[in-house]
């Protein structure tokens, strides 16, 4: 072929070769083409690379063909120098030219690749060839450039066509959530993103809400758990809502705002698109991808198309939204006003009204309150949610200082917190919910009082418009005058019910119905006017406030309470002064139907005194477990109530205290006619066992003589009993063991009674383990066994057991009072006979006393005898009419006198009798002996046998020679006499020996001293020494010395006296312990 025809050709083949590339868009085989014709065109091996990132577009699924970068040295140098570069050379190896040419393929300034032909052998390229490789370049780039251009325009044609799809699927989109939903799906689905999100924000607020979003399907991998609100300027989302631009970020690891999500891990590339009309943010299209650079520019042109639309459908769904919710509020407001305009019961209004609220607008928590200001309470009475049944009884205080709903109360202004953190006035209720954000509360407003509220509560930020705001306020007038109307309603028919129950109450006061009666109708009425759990009516008796009737709970329970709790009691008497009734505080001491109950602290309480004129009656009281619901209305009705009740009580107390004392007159004026109409005792008491059952209504007595000397109670009378319960009950002596209740009657000398049990038999008696009983115990039981115990003062003379009929409460405090009077009469039957037979053997003992009494004053020296140069004188008084207590005078030879005192180790008949024992012996053995020693050892001897006893004598003996002085004596035991010497200072004569009769063979002592001119001697006994002042105080031996000290120059007569008044002063009135014998002697 002509080199013309060559070259010809060659251009036809290139042309050829353009129409292929161009006609293909596979890059894999564009390079097959562009080396297979390269080859027909120039000799050598051809290699072709491209740079594959400008060729590939968003939607292709190939694989790469292309390195990114040229592996051969020549296209790199190509492409480095931009022009064609060849080589000719020898390798090392081998001898033959190593020879390339390279010539980079590009377009304008972009370089789409490069062409390299190698000839490992040669020859050389020559200038043909290296034209012609040139030629076949610019033709490759040229149909390359054009080839992508096209598919380039293709791929916006079908992009453009999967937006218009998606937004034709979002236009008619009308509710924002579902709006959101439907968009992230299908940018996801259509383009193949890793993950999707939709963020709008609101007018005005900083917060954007989560709505929607979408997720590459994962194996294994968890659901995207997402933020649900993100603040205006954190992190890429909220700085695009924040700047209104546009934020690609190619990898988010080098991005300080990104912010990484553990349930999207693989995000490597984030676009943040802000959703604009106009100027507005409307919010933000989030779309994050798994590869680095994830985003080429074409997805970013669709990706901002697709915002466009979005935020178009996003202002229009707002728009059809706040329609809607405008039209659902003037619903609202239609359905309220007709819903509460169709019933007067405040609980079926606001419930239902509650229920609207939330069906309509979907709020999770709706409540409604009322406002009492005078109970100064906010009381829930409806609501919607979850927590509506733990509110029921809820109550808040109207001076709480915290808290939204108490700070409307009181202002009477709307609260709107959109964020109740940034609220200072909000606090957490104790109640559900705990996630509250959004809090909406309006007063309820009646000619400017709050009447009350209406709290609708989100778990969601910013959930509340000042359009709702408006909505409710006009919900909130409708219900305040709808409250009005249905309290108005229930204050009428609750007036009217309170009218009847006054009725039933005063005719009470003309019925002839006993107390019980009229107390348990009070009770009644009040219960069906107020709210009451637990009411009681306390009475005065014998000064003592007492529980008389009681409902709602156990009166042995209340009555325990008060016995533990007594100052429970004492803090509610505090009403009886108060002229209206008291309502109990929160901080004011429990009384004792709370504690009772176990009522919180706060519980409420109402306490009215009963009175009739300036006279108290006792106390009306009436409890309920929930706070604050006592006010001044009831207040003012319990105050009417227990002024008719007061009226009816005392009414029904005069017919029931005159039915009563004319009964127990008539009984013990029977029992004292049979008392005085007889003088046998046993005829007596026979009389008042059988009178007994008559006149009280008893089933059965028997009457316990107790016997003081062997312990034990003897049956004396009884009635009721069958023959064997005779046999076991009263034929028999019991001790206080056999029969406790015997005992424990007799020790306490007290009442004592026992609930019986209605199969309980007379022998069941003798089991009875006895114990005092509660008051309230005792009134309140069916039937008992009453012992009372037959004493004056301390004197006990046995026990009367009377058992009651069955039903025996009624009149059994007066009952029991004329048992007690019966007992009386019983104990001073037996007490007279008694004293009777005591008196008789007085009488008798008398007679014997006061003629040992003469016998004894025999024994005493009538005379005294007289001696030259000494002075005598003695005293002798008994403690009884019988002492113990003796002095003797016996001459002796040798002009010596006996001087003898002694004192018994008793008093009275026995000390008399052995007082004469001992003189009898004394006076024969100093006639017998030669010293005062040796008389008292014989005396001892003799007495000794008759000492069993334990008594004996202590005794001083002493012989006085009258001419010398000289006194010798023996103190066996004795208070040691005192000597006054004439120099005014006093010796005691000290004991000698033992006491006589006290031991056998005892070392008897005797001692001297000398009597000089002007000192005189006093014997005396213990009576002196021992005795006592009216404080308790004993005249002592120091005393006496001190009246001693003062009579030197006094004779005996003068010394006994003035000794005897000193002590009569320090005794007063106190009589004589013991016998008081005195004897002085004095040498003159």
């Amino acid at each position: 072929m002509s080199p013309a025809t060559r070259t010809s050709w060659d251009w036809l083949q290139l042309a050829s070769l353009g129409e292929q590339l161009r006609s293909n868009h596979s890059l894999a085989v564009q390079r097959d083409q562009i080396i297979a014709m390269t080859s027909q065109l120039m000799n050598g091996k051809v290699d072709v690379w491209l740079q594959e990132k400008i060729f590939r577009l968003p939607d292709w699924n190939e694989k790469h063909i292309f390195p990114s970068q040229p592996t051969i040295d020549g296209m790199k140098h190509a492409i480095k120098a931009g022009k064609l570069i060849t080589k000719n050379g020898k390798t090392k190896s081998t001898a033959s030219n190593l020879t390339y040419a390279a010539i980079p393929l590009a377009d304008k300034e972009s370089t789409l690749g490069a062409l390299y032909v190698t000839r490992p052998k040669g020859p050389a390229f020559s200038a043909e060839e290296l034209n012609l490789l040139q030629g076949i370049a610019q033709v490759i780039s040229m149909s390359l450039a054009a080839s992508h251009r096209t598919e380039v325009e293709q791929f916006r044609l079908r992009q453009l066509n999967l937006v218009r799809d998606v937004s034709a699927q979002i236009a008619n989109a009308q509710d924002l959530d579902e709006l959101a939903e439907q968009v992230t799906k299908l940018i996801q689905r259509t383009f193949h993103f890793y993950y999707v999100a939709i963020f709008t924000l609101k007018p005005d607020s900083n917060w954007l809400r989560f709505r929607a979003s979408a997720v590459a399907p994962r194996k294994g991998m968890k659901k995207a758990s997402i933020a649900l609100e993100v603040e205006v300027g954190q992190g890429l989302i909220g700085e695009a809502a924040k700047t209104g631009e546009v934020i690609v970020c190619d990898d988010v690891q080098k991005e300080a705002r990104f912010r990484f999500i553990d349930s999207l891990p693989e995000t490597k590339s984030e676009v943040a698109i802000p959703l604009k009309i106009e100027d507005e943010v409307l919010g933000v299209l989030d779309v994050q991808s798994n590869r680095l650079r994830g985003f080429h520019p074409n997805d970013l042109l669709i990706l901002h198309a697709l915002a466009d639309n979005i935020a178009r459908a996003v202002e229009g769904a707002r728009l059809y939204s706040s329609l809607r919710r405008r039209a659902d509020q003037l619903t609202l407001v239609s359905e309220v006003s007709k819903s509460v305009t169709s019933t007067l019961d405040l609980s079926e209004l606001m419930r239902d009204a509650a229920n609207l609220i939330h069906e309509k607008f979907k709020y999770p928590y709706v409540s409604l309150f009322t406002v009492h200001p005078n109970r100064r309470l906010i009381a829930y009475q409806a609501g919607s949610g979850k927590r509506s049944k733990q509110l029921e009884g809820y109550t808040i205080s109207l001076d709480d200082t915290m808290g939204i709903m108490p700070w409307v109360a009181q202002h009477g202004k709307t609260v709107l917190a959109n964020d109740v953190t940034k609220d200072e006035r909000y606090i957490p209720s104790p109640l559900p919910p705990k996630n509250t954000k959004s809090e909406l509360c309006v007063p309820l407003l009646f000619n400017e009082k709050v009447v009350g509220l209406l709290d609708i509560q989100s778990d969601k930020l910013n959930a509340f418009t000042e359009d709702d705001q408006i909505m409710f306020e006009a919900v909130a007038d409708t219900m305040a005058a709808a409250i009005r109307n249905a309290d108005l309603y229930r204050s009428e028919q609750w007036r009217r019910q309170i009218a009847d129950s006054l009725r039933e109450v005063a005719g009470l006061v003309s019925s002839n119905v006993s107390v019980d009666e009229v107390l348990q109708t009070i009770l009644t009425e009040l219960d069906r006017n107020l709210p009451v759990d637990i009411s009681a009516i306390w009475l005065l008796e014998d000064d003592k406030l007492c529980l008389s009737a009681v409902r709602g709970i156990d009166a042995e329970q209340l009555e325990s309470t008060c016995m533990a709790y007594p100052d429970s009691l004492y803090s509610m008497i505090d009403a009886m002064m108060s002229e209206s009734p008291i309502i109990r505080k929160p901080e004011d001491p429990m009384w004792p139907g709370g504690i009772t109950a176990g009522y919180d602290k706060n519980y409420s309480s109402i306490v009215a005194p009963l009175r009739v004129g300036d006279r108290q009656l006792g106390l009306l009281t009436l409890a309920h477990h929930a706070p604050g619901r006592y006010g001044h209305e009831a207040q003012a009705i319990s105050a009417t109530f227990a002024n008719y009740a007061a009226v009816a009580i005392e009414n029904a107390r005069l017919f029931d205290s005159a039915q009563e004392q004319a009964y127990a007159s008539a009984a013990l004026l029977q029992v004292a006619q049979a008392v005085v109409g007889s003088s046998d005792l046993n005829e007596i008491l026979n009389s008042i066992v059988r009178i007994m059952p008559i006149l009280v209504g008893v089933k059965r007595v028997a009457l316990y003589r107790w016997d003081n000397e062997h312990e034990t109670f003897d049956a004396s009378q009884e009635y009721g009993f069958s023959e064997d319960e005779e046999t076991i009950m009263t034929e028999k002596e019991f001790s206080l063991e056999v029969f406790p209740l015997l005992g424990f009657t007799l020790q306490e000398n007290m009442l004592v009674t026992h609930a019986l049990t209605p199969e309980a038999k007379p022998k069941d008696w003798l089991q009875i383990q006895p114990q005092f009983q509660d008051e309230a115990d005792m009134m309140n039981a069916d039937r008992l066994l009453i012992a009372v115990p037959l004493s004056i003062k301390n004197d006990l003379f046995g026990v009367m057991l009377i058992e009651e009929k069955e039903n025996g409460q009624r009149f059994r405090s007066r009952r029991i009072e004329i048992i007690q009077g019966i007992a009386q009469q019983a104990a001073l039957a037996i007490q007279n006979d008694l004293l009777q037979q005591e008196m008789v053997v007085r009488e008798r003992l008398e007679t014997e006393v006061q003629l040992a009494r003469q016998i004894q004053q025999t024994f005493i020296p009538s005379i005294l005898p007289t001696h030259p140069n000494w002075q005598i004188a003695t005293r002798w008084r008994t403690a009884r009419q019988v002492g113990g207590d003796f002095y003797d005078l016996i001459e002796l030879p040798n002009n010596k006198l006996g001087i003898f005192i002694a004192d018994v180790a008793d008093k009275g008949m026995p000390a008399a009798l052995f007082m004469a024992l001992t003189r009898t012996l004394v006076r024969a053995a100093v006639l017998e002996t030669t010293s005062p020693a040796e008389a008292l050892k014989r005396v001892n001897d003799l007495l000794l046998p008759d000492t069993q006893q334990g008594m004996f004598v202590t005794a001083v003996y002493g012989e006085l020679n009258v001419e010398t002085g000289k006194f010798t004596y023996v103190n066996a035991g004795h208070n040691p006499p005192y000597l006054l010497r004439a120099n005014n200072e006093v010796e005691k004569l000290s004991r000698t020996a033992v006491a006589l009769g006290a031991t056998e063979s005892p070392n008897v002592n005797q001692k001297e001293i000398l009597l000089n001119v002007g000192e005189t001697l006093l014997l005396y006994t213990d009576g002196l020494t021992e005795a006592f002042s009216p404080n308790n105080d004993l005249f002592g031996e120091t005393r006496l010395l001190d009246v001693m000290k003062s009579l030197n120059s006094n004779t005996p007569d003068e010394a006994l006296l003035a000794i005897e008044e000193c002590l009569n002063d320090f005794i007063e009135s106190v009589p004589l312990g013991d016998d008081l014998t005195m004897l002085a002697i004095r040498r003159i």
